[in-house]
């Protein structure tokens, strides 16, 4: 009887609406981990106002059970991301394995250093570019991932975070391992557009090393690679000047050299369609056909859209 009861109890709950709640919960404290400001936010809801054109037809309950574990996974590790990154790269620093010296090379190469970028300079334009990179090594990211998410897409999901970090940071290490090429404003001795505070000496070096490929151009530009997939006009419009934005600050800010920023492009495409066939091999002979079969079971598509 009791067990009666509790299912009848289950059964009369609104769990779409709880799901909604616990997601936007999610990303509330996904912002504020990140120290988000207003700004970010306001670009946040503008990406997401077209979000119904690339919806699929899946129902919210189904999706909320795959859908806020994996978002809460992502949460988990952006939380700690960034100290294992740290360490990662105070331990090339100790460790000092850098067989290649590029410095002298890259700033004898005209146009390299990017200078050009300043010819427009004003105080504005400098603020706008210091918010732009110092948010836009993972807001790039998170934006398409929490748009992606109220798409109800778990394939876009991964499609963006394989794209982004998970596979990057991996695949880039070796790049920072082997040549040593510091930031330009520091080569040239200019003045830290960033205005940056280290704490010593070493956290000045650590912080300034690891420059090719850039991954705010090769993070930004694999965001735009796959955000010229949807189908919604100001979503696509709104990245596409947002990435490019975040590549032309580290231009701009004197932080990378003009080769590091075609090579992180090159990056980010080999690291979007490494991750298209990862998803692709994982969803064709890794994944169940008892979860394939539980997803769809919302759909409401006719058999020719299924077939199609």
């Amino acid at each position: 009887m009791n067990k009666l009861k509790l299912n009848e109890l289950v059964k009369s709950q609104d769990w779409t609406m709880f799901g909604i709640i616990a997601s936007i919960y999610l990303v509330w404290r996904i912002g504020v981990v990140g120290n988000w400001s207003k700004e970010c936010w306001i670009l946040l809801l503008v990406c997401l106002l077209g979000v119904r054109k690339d919806q699929i037809d899946v129902d919210w309950k189904r999706f909320f059970i795959f859908g806020i574990p994996l978002l809460g996974v992502f949460y988990y590790f952006y939380g700690t991301g960034n100290g294992f990154w740290w360490k990662i790269a105070n331990w090339m620093f100790e460790n000092n394995r850098h067989p290649w010296h590029w410095d002298d090379y890259m700033n004898a190469i005209p146009l390299n250093t990017g200078g050009w970028a300043r010819w427009i300079a004003s105080p504005f334009l400098d603020r706008a570019m210091v918010w732009i990179y110092n948010y836009g090594f993972v807001l790039s990211l998170w934006i398409c991932i929490v748009r992606s998410f109220w798409t109800r897409s778990i394939k876009k999901m991964l499609s963006y975070a394989l794209s982004g970090h998970m596979l990057q940071f991996p695949l880039i290490l070796p790049f920072y391992n082997l040549i040593l090429l510091h930031e330009v404003w520091y080569v040239n001795k200019q003045p830290d557009l960033l205005h940056r505070v280290f704490a010593d000496q070493n956290s000045l070096l650590v912080a300034v090393m690891n420059c090719f490929p850039s991954m705010h151009t090769s993070i930004s530009f694999a965001m735009l690679l796959l955000a010229l997939r949807e189908k919604d006009r100001i979503f696509k419009t709104m990245m596409v000047t947002y990435c490019a934005s975040i590549i032309f600050s580290t231009l701009y800010l004197q932080i990378h050299w003009l080769i590091d920023v075609f090579a992180g492009m090159l990056f980010a495409y080999g690291t979007v369609k490494l991750s298209d066939f990862l998803i692709h091999l994982g969803s064709s002979r890794v994944l169940p056909a008892k979860f394939k079969r539980f997803y769809q079971k919302g759909l409401h598509t006719t058999s020719k859209e299924v077939s199609i």
